[in-house]
């Protein structure tokens, strides 16, 4: 775009962000619970989820988070626990699910401003504290049977899966006693394995293994209190998890530090420790650690389906990422919430990228819209149907799974972490950071002034943004923007003394601010075509991958009730195509798509009324031109995503 009055076209560059040095605060902070409050198709869709959905009714579905078990402590350790009106389910099953679920509501109820669902989420945090033991104890084991040393050991999972909820409770509300409680808790469990060993004691299963997510525990302890237990803590989870005997060790050092080996066991274990050695790297300063996150990202991106979603169907095996390859939905809420993680505690703003990738693309085409209902525990990209019943029925779109509730109860944590990494904040100087575009709205501190900035936009069906900054007085600081995916050449209107910066991920936008300032952005996006690993193409727009939806007819093949044995509403479902021809469609080489607007379109629920679409011709199963609109992956639960292409003598290219 050509510069006019008050716009600076974006040519300067600049560094890399600074790394923490060994045992310093990360390189960026998110911004506290409760600063960054969602708005537009954001903030709709968790409202719907919560108020209609699988996240605020899943009591109704599933008994898994209705049995109290934090509070109960009733759990036998390193084996099964028989609950009466309860199915056989491991240990630490129900506490895993219980932890998700009051994670979902405990961020839903604040950033919707549900009233009700706040006073749920306070009732439980009254009586997660009134049940914690006299020794500072937070966990689901009984009294005899509690950090166990040998067998199937879930301690140090379910807690962490519990107190993400009770650390963003205390930020959203401030109550220090949930804080205090969660930190007597974690220096207990600490005591009880740093003088041994946790990983190495003996042959586990998924539930030793899950330990790894006791790091997301630690390193938000010590980013709130700076203490240097917690410090020390994560150093001892990382060095103990090098003693794991079992399965899922693609995390290790060795593994990681060997970029020949592709990652091969059980693909959630892997996303919830992703962000392990680069918290170490910033926390010790061994370079091994730096070297161990760089490749841990490269990995990834080896893995990942263009969709973003991490191949998987429980487990990795080795193969690279493609549109035919399935993903599990937990590994897409874990891999943002590690992913955040990363971007904290690294400054690699490049995380931030695959975040958008995964939570606009393949976490949206796994679920219902414009209310999630119903989600595909296994996805892909292509998808031309789902009426599978084998793998445990993981391929089906269902309220809850017979292999394990978890990818249901996940689909409810990923649009809150995703808002927890949209903005970050800048200690090297007063500023902000913007990674996670969408409209939303913010109230914060820099340099000790009160400022709010609305993001006015559409994103992703918008490349344009305005930011629209109020700060309770004239304030000087920068307002760093990271570039999405597929950005053209952008451009920043930030009005009078503006000074604006370019760099390779970013737009640093510096001037003294005041009352009614604005900063317009236009991300330039265009329309690409990309080459799929399994050799055919597909179509993207800014950070939206598009797919040619196929016309689907459900049948609901069971309804699910809880504790109390009445319907719940919710169900599992057979989604099978009503015309099959689409799927066979290609792609001639001169095939050009063009961006649409969509008739009927809605940003409050675009992905249930897709706004925008791609305009163009494929050719049919004859070799007939046929035109086709193509609507972000995410708007379509059967779908083609990637064609192969046709030479130009009409036939499909080998």
């Amino acid at each position: 775009m050509r510069a006019g009055p008050g716009l600076l076209v974006l040519v300067f560059g600049f560094g890399a962000l600074a790394r923490s040095g060994a045992g310093e605060i990360p390189a960026l902070r998110p911004l506290r619970s409760g600063e960054v409050m969602p708005e537009g198709w954001i903030r709709e869709q968790m409202r719907l989820d919560l108020e209609e959905g699988l996240t605020g009714n899943y009591h109704k579905v599933s008994n898994a988070v209705n049995l109290r078990v934090f509070e109960k402590h009733e759990r036998v350790a390193g084996g099964f626990a028989e609950i009466p009106g309860e199915k056989r389910q491991r240990c630490w099953w129900s506490g895993e699910h219980e932890g998700y679920w009051k994670d979902s509501i405990v961020r839903m109820a604040f950033l919707v401003g549900d009233d009700s669902q706040k006073k749920r989420a306070t009732a439980w945090m009254e009586a997660l504290v009134a049940a914690q033991g006299e020794d500072g104890y937070i966990g689901i084991y009984s009294a005899g049977t509690r950090f166990p040393t040998s067998g199937e050991n879930g301690e140090l999972w379910v807690q962490s899966r519990i107190f993400q909820a009770m650390l963003a409770y205390h930020e959203f509300t401030g109550d220090k006693r949930v804080l205090a409680a969660v930190e007597r808790a974690v220096q207990l469990t600490l005591s009880k394995y740093r003088g041994a060993t946790y990983f190495g004691a003996d042959k586990g299963l998924g539930g030793l293994s899950h330990g790894v997510g006791y790091m997301d525990t630690l390193e938000w302890l010590f980013r709130l209190t700076g203490k240097a237990v917690y410090r020390d803590g994560a150093i001892w989870l990382y060095e103990d998890y090098q003693n794991l005997k079992s399965r899922d060790r693609d995390m290790m050092l060795a593994p990681l530090l060997d970029m020949g080996r592709p990652w091969q066991e059980h693909t959630p274990h892997i996303m919830e420790g992703l962000h392990m050695p680069a918290v170490l790297h910033a926390l010790s300063g061994d370079p091994r650690h730096g070297e161990a996150a760089a490749n841990a990202l490269s990995k990834f991106d080896r893995h990942a389906n263009p969709g973003g979603g991490v191949v998987g169907d429980e487990s990795v095996k080795g193969r690279p990422g493609s549109s035919d390859m399935p993903a599990e939905y937990c590994t897409m809420t874990e891999g943002v919430s590690s992913l955040n993680r990363i971007l904290a505690w690294s400054g690699d703003l490049t995380a931030g990228h695959r975040v958008e990738r995964v939570c606009l693309n393949a976490a949206q085409g796994a679920r219902f819209h414009p209310t999630n209902r119903a989600v595909r525990y296994l996805t892909s990209d292509n998808q031309m149907r789902a009426d599978e019943h084998h793998h445990a029925q993981r391929f089906l779109y269902s309220a809850w799974h017979e292999a394990a509730a978890c990818c249901t109860l996940q689909a409810g944590r990923l649009m809150p972490y995703f808002v927890e990494g949209m903005w970050y904040r800048d200690d090297r100087r007063p500023g902000l950071i913007v990674n996670g575009h969408g409209p939303c709205r913010v109230r914060t501190r820099i340099a000790d002034v009160a400022v709010e900035i609305v993001s006015e936009t559409d994103f992703p069906f918008s490349d344009r943004v305005v930011f629209r900054v109020d700060p309770e007085r004239p304030a000087r600081f920068t307002l760093s923007l990271r570039v999405p995916g597929g950005s053209g050449q952008p451009s920043v209107e930030a009005g009078a003394g503006a000074e604006v910066a370019r760099g390779k991920d970013r737009i640093d936008v510096t001037k003294t601010w005041q009352a009614g300032d604005r900063a317009d952005v236009d991300f330039d996006f265009g329309v690409r075509r990309a080459k799929d690993r399994n050799g055919e193409f597909y179509h993207q727009w800014g950070p939206l991958v598009f797919s040619l939806p196929l016309a689907d007819e459900r049948k609901a093949i069971r309804e699910f009730a809880a504790l109390d044995g009445k319907p719940s509403g919710f169900h599992m479902w057979e989604i099978r195509p009503a015309d099959e021809s689409p799927w066979h469609y290609r792609l001639a080489p001169d095939a050009t798509f063009a961006l649409t607007p969509l008739d009927g379109g809605s940003m409050k629920t675009p992905w249930a009324q897709p706004p925008i679409g791609l305009r163009g011709t494929l050719c049919d199963a004859g070799g007939k031109p046929v035109g086709v609109t193509l609507k972000p992956m995410g708007c379509a639960l059967l779908r083609r995503t990637t064609f192969p292409m046709m030479s130009p003598a009409g036939k499909p290219v080998e």
